[in-house]
């Protein structure tokens, strides 16, 4: 575990909130990878019936953390970009062979690898506040966590090739719109949105509840998989890449 994810049992639902307010959550490969051991150990468990993941501060998570990639060097090794990479991506797979509900409590800024681990939980409760966007091609990079596999499933092929490439920034009622999340309220009712959710959750029975999720999601883990790998190897290349080097050195500036 690290200080930077709190874990926190609430009768049948466990409460799990990326806590890095001042950077607005951002993710780095320790945090994913203490994301990822902390929904493990839960689907292992079996007390709890669902998971609320969320982020403190009115933020769920401005993605991976460039100041952490900048810490590698101006030439990162690829063993250190491949090592990081799989922390990153075994958050999302832990959400989507978890075999409880993961349910996304977004807020403010969801975007980058913030917004694939939003788009891997099994449900999406937004506020009002929240605004999404992909942001890698702006970077001159590529999705890392999923998202060129889940946003079509979601969103269908030509929201999600706009949304992707044309690094446009939604906010919850368009996201509503496109099917990004399920249902969206105003922040001040978020907490009475998740409770009515996560009590209908614990209300069922656990071991309909594994198999509901393993039924609908078992079909999708695969390629799932298959997708992480190509977008991991893309990612590779852009993260050596001059568009890239260009782009995070204009982002150190500001």
């Amino acid at each position: 575990m690290t200080d930077e994810l709190l874990s926190n049992a609430d009768g049948a639902v466990h409460r799990l909130v990326l806590d890095r307010p001042a950077r607005r959550n951002a993710l780095t490969p320790a945090l994913c990878r203490a994301l990822a051991d902390e929904i493990e150990a839960l689907g292992e468990q079996g007390s709890a019936h669902a998971i609320v993941l969320s982020g403190s501060g009115g933020h769920f998570s401005a993605g991976l953390d460039l100041h952490w990639l900048r810490s590698l060097g101006a030439m990162p090794s690829i063993a250190d970009l491949q090592h990081g990479l799989s922390d990153f991506q075994s958050a999302v797979i832990a959400v989507v062979r978890c075999p409880i509900p993961v349910v996304a409590v977004l807020q403010g800024t969801v975007a980058g690898f913030g917004l694939d681990l939003a788009l891997a939980c099994d449900l999406r409760v937004a506020g009002s506040s929240a605004n999404f966007t992909s942001a890698f091609a702006r970077m001159g990079l590529v999705p890392d966590g999923g998202s060129t596999f889940t946003l079509p499933r979601l969103a269908g092929l030509g929201h999600a090739l706009r949304f992707l490439m044309a690094g446009e920034t939604l906010d919850a009622a368009r996201a509503r719109a496109i099917g990004l999340v399920d249902d969206v309220v105003e922040d001040a009712a978020l907490d009475d949105e998740v409770g009515r959710i996560t009590t209908g959750l614990a209300s069922a029975a656990p071991s309909s509840l594994r198999a509901i999720k393993r039924l609908v999601r078992a079909s999708e883990l695969g390629a799932l998989e298959q997708a992480l790998a190509a977008e991991g190897a893309a990612q590779l290349q852009a993260l050596q890449g001059y568009e890239f080097r260009r782009r995070l050195a204009a982002f150190a500036k500001r």
